[in-house]
């Protein structure tokens, strides 16, 4: 997959006025609303990595659960860098609010899981990969799935 440039037709969120630093605030407003309380910021932009790690505390099947979950901040770069600055984290942030928002939102709306909700951000044991990072090597063998349904073998 290709960088995502600020011109791109598609972003959205290209006209905010706020900061990165004040995104970042509100994400944390929404951890602290839908109970979130363990969480760790990774902020080095100049190394391109901006990522937040949280745990998801529920029950599930009666056991109470702790899952660590990582969602990354996607850079949004400028054609041209602006005074040295190839991304606008600004941009990037708001993408990253919006993302955790509407999974926490589903999570409660349609009654599922935050794990569920989450469930390509769930961290692999070594803390640098996720589930998303797995899927790819293993969506060959799903037509190997016998129990799927005959449309998805298709």
């Amino acid at each position: 997959m290709g960088k995502i440039y600020v011109d791109d037709p598609y972003l959205p969120y290209k006209s905010t006025k706020l900061s990165a630093a004040q995104t970042r605030m509100e994400i944390d407003g929404l951890f602290g609303k839908w109970g979130i309380r363990d969480t760790l910021w990774h902020w080095d932009p100049e190394k391109l990595e901006v990522y937040v790690r949280f745990q998801i505390e529920e029950t599930i099947g009666g056991l109470l659960t702790k899952t660590a979950v990582r969602v990354d901040c996607i850079p949004v770069y400028y054609h041209q860098p602006k005074s040295g600055v190839e991304v606008s984290w600004a941009i990037s942030m708001r993408v990253m609010f919006w993302y955790i928002k509407s999974h926490l939102e589903a999570a409660y709306l349609y009654k599922i899981s935050q794990v569920a909700a989450f469930l390509p951000d769930l961290m692999h044991e070594d803390g640098k990969r996720t589930v998303k990072d797995f899927v790819p090597q293993f969506l060959n063998k799903l037509s190997e799935i016998s129990a799927l349904p005959e449309a998805i073998n298709r």
